[in-house]
């Protein structure tokens, strides 16, 4: 192929059609017939020359990654080429890679990756190459391009788009002598060129990888053979100069997991990974402030886009999340738009973006109920918070009786007693499964289902202390420990501390007030926990700070005494002897389990904490993060309970069934309420999710942590 051939008319005004047309530095937006003919002679008269280019910056987390804006005619050139380029190389590029080709996606590698570990690869090594783009190698491209390109010219008219510089928004002029430009049309196809090398390095060994661009993953047969492969990666990739990504590079097991391509995998489960999956729920939002036609248009346009991917991982508990973030912002939007319901509801139902539901009609009611009628949106909110609570209920196996086993056939969990069936469960219902039986057993089906399904399995000693914990842990802990022991002992470390107590303290006022407005006798106690908030926000160490939540926890305590109509009340954690403490400490059993699986999956460590002492036998994180938690959710729930007469009693030193049953069932209906959350409806086992990577958010990115504040 030809410059000549290649560079037609037909094929000039063709890429025309297909390229974005946003003007570059020389401001050209529109074309006539005379610009192709132009642009053809000065490519074949070797007169042509790229325009330099527009040079932004788009900041990721905590670096800048450069992307370059080319002008329209150095668009359609490069898209011509690019077309060529792919019909060159493409055939011979290896199976494993899957950016930038034609019949391949990021579904497709997360499908790849899925099949490598269904066939018994069980060690793994997750890396990406360090600033990739921007270390390619000018030279050595321009080799493997004569592997296959004979035409001189054409070789020199991809160099000129290598060598071309960019001027930034200062106008100040950037040289540009290694790598290639993101953003431009050809770079795509120049980066799967270059990193073939190593696709056939690992090839040639026989070592199963799957590439992404330059993330990628590579199976190994054991860790000592992982060792290896890795260190001959390293030393391959220096021949290119490239380097791998200390900071992303680690070997694990399969079953300590891994994340890719936004993919969390562990074993043969997979699902989003939840730093992901809160960027998405975010995007969503953003969204809702524009005006309503257009929102519909963009939430549409965005729905489409996740369905093509992470709506096909997404596990049911996901999807339950994305539903309720799409009816409140679309809520949201209706209320703000001024327009008529019929307009409104007609705009709904003739765009898609409530395919996702299985019932379209009955999502656009709870919409437009809750836009438009106060009475009606809170008969609907009770409606929803009625069946969550009750979906809730039915998605936990809660054991306590003895001489009980659980086991599976086909689809379903199956609960025995003395070889007799109690009940069947659908594997697809069940979230959670607490064990707190001590003559149980547990068969081996139950926990590969529980594993391939994220189920988590929460086990309570008689005493009611959690002693174990089957979750699914996310790699991203290799990540985070590190940051995590860094902010030890510093500013960062007293600020966190801070926004634990403060939330806690927060909320057992908050707790108080709303109490005060039936019984009008907590006024004493709330104006001293306000005291010793404003203090707390004022220490200067963790010890004052501790110093400030002891001689508030005495005022709130004493004021929970008269709550419950028990005058000179005392908490008391091990060793309770009484039906209150009990039913408290049993409580925050509970809710300790769903607080320690929420920070696991965000990749935190659980044995770095900032408020609790450290503790290397002790997951002393999860005893910070209860305590934004315990007043607003068990507290209250353990109130309501005895005030109402529901059974809280003790059987010799422990609570009986019926009791322990009851609160349960009452804290997995707290979990499941809706509370209003950063403008939402959220529901409050979610909330623990997203304050979980919150949390790791501000550790990582050195942000504040605002931690959740209950409302009445």
């Amino acid at each position: 192929m030809t410059a000549k051939n290649l560079f037609t008319l037909d094929n000039l005004k063709n890429a025309y059609k297909e390229i974005n047309k946003t003007p570059g530095i020389d401001g050209v937006e529109r074309v006539n017939e005379e610009f192709f003919e132009d642009l053809r002679f000065e490519i074949l008269s070797s007169k042509y020359s790229p325009e330099p280019l527009v040079k932004i910056d788009i900041r990721q987390k905590n670096k800048k990654r450069p992307i370059a804006l080319s002008s329209l005619k150095d668009k359609i050139v490069q898209k011509i080429l690019a077309a060529y380029l792919n019909e060159k190389f493409n055939k011979s590029f290896s199976d494993k890679s899957y950016a930038y080709r034609p019949q391949k996606s990021p579904l497709k590698a997360v499908n790849r990756v899925s099949d490598f570990i269904r066939r018994s690869h069980r060690w793994v090594i997750k890396s990406d190459i360090k600033d990739f783009f921007e270390n390619i190698d000018h030279n050595l491209l321009k080799k493997f391009l004569k592997c296959k390109i004979k035409d001189e010219s054409l070789i020199n008219l991809i160099m000129l788009y290598l060598k071309t510089g960019a001027f930034d928004l200062k106008n100040e002029y950037i040289e540009h002598r290694k790598g290639v430009w993101q953003g431009n049309i050809i770079s795509p196809i120049l980066s799967n060129i270059y990193l073939d090398y190593m696709d056939k390095f690992l090839e040639r060994r026989g070592i199963d990888f799957v590439r992404f661009a330059d993330d990628f993953v590579v199976f190994a047969k054991n860790k000592k053979h992982a060792e290896f492969v890795l260190r001959n990666l390293k030393r391959f990739l220096k021949l290119f100069k490239l380097s791998l990504n200390e900071e992303k590079t680690y070997i694990t097991h399969i079953n300590r997991g891994f994340l890719f391509l936004g993919v969390y995998f562990r074993g043969t489960y997979r699902t989003i990974d939840a730093e992901r999956f809160e960027k998405i729920k975010n995007k969503i939002s953003s969204f809702k402030n524009e005006n309503f036609n257009e929102f519909i248009k963009k939430l549409e346009t965005y729905i489409r886009t996740l369905n093509n991917y992470y709506i096909k991982l997404a596990t049911l508990s996901d999807m339950n999340i994305l539903k309720n973030i799409i009816i409140e912002n679309i809520k949201h939007s209706v209320k703000n738009s001024g327009m008529k319901k019929s307009t409104l509801k007609e705009t709904i139902l003739n765009s898609k973006v409530l395919d996702i539901f299985e019932n379209k009609k009955e999502a656009l009611e709870i919409i437009l109920s809750g836009a438009f009628s106060k009475k009606i949106s809170t008969k609907i909110k009770e409606k929803k918070n009625f069946y969550s609570k009750k979906l809730t209920i039915s998605s936990i196996i809660h054991i306590t009786s003895y001489g009980m086993s659980l086991g599976v056939s086909k689809n379903r969990f199956v609960l025995k007693k003395q070889g007799k069936v109690v009940k069947y469960f659908p594997v697809s219902k069940i979230e959670r499964i607490v064990i707190e039986s001590g003559a149980f057993s547990l068969s081996t089906k139950v926990i590969q289902k529980c594993s391939s399904n994220n189920i988590h399995i929460d086990f309570i000693d008689r005493k009611y202390n959690p002693y174990a914990n089957i979750v699914f842990y996310n790699s991203s802990v290799n990540q985070t420990i590190h940051k995590q022991a860094m902010i030890l002992n510093t500013p960062k470390h007293l600020e966190l501390a801070k926004s634990f107590i403060f939330a806690k303290l927060k909320n057992q006022k908050n707790l108080l007030v709303y109490l005060n407005k039936y019984k009008k006798e907590f006024q004493k106690e709330i104006s001293l926990l306000k005291k010793f908030i404003e203090k707390s926000k004022k220490a200067k160490s963790i010890e004052e700070l501790m110093g400030y939540e002891g001689a508030a926890a005495a005022v709130y305590w004493r004021a929970f005494g008269k709550a419950i109509k028990k005058e000179g009340f005392e908490r008391v954690t091990k060793g309770a002897g009484d039906e209150v403490n009990s039913a408290l400490n049993y409580a925050y059993a509970i809710l300790y389990g769903k607080i320690q699986h929420a920070l696991i999956l965000s990749g935190l460590s659980l044995h770095i904490s900032y408020l609790h002492a450290l503790n290397a036998q002790k997951p002393t994180l999860v005893f910070d993060v209860i305590e934004i938690f315990r007043s607003y959710i068990v507290d209250r729930s353990i109130i309501a309970m005895i005030n109402k007469k529901e059974p809280v009693k003790l059987n010799g030193k422990l609570l009986d069934n019926k009791s322990k049953k009851a609160i349960a069932t009452n804290i997995y209906e707290r979990l499941a309420t809706y509370t209003y959350y950063k403008g939402e409806d959220v529901k409050l086992e979610n909330i623990i999710y997203y304050q979980a990577n919150e949390l790791k958010n501000a550790i990582l990115n050195d942000k504040k942590f605002r931690a959740f504040i209950g409302r009445y």
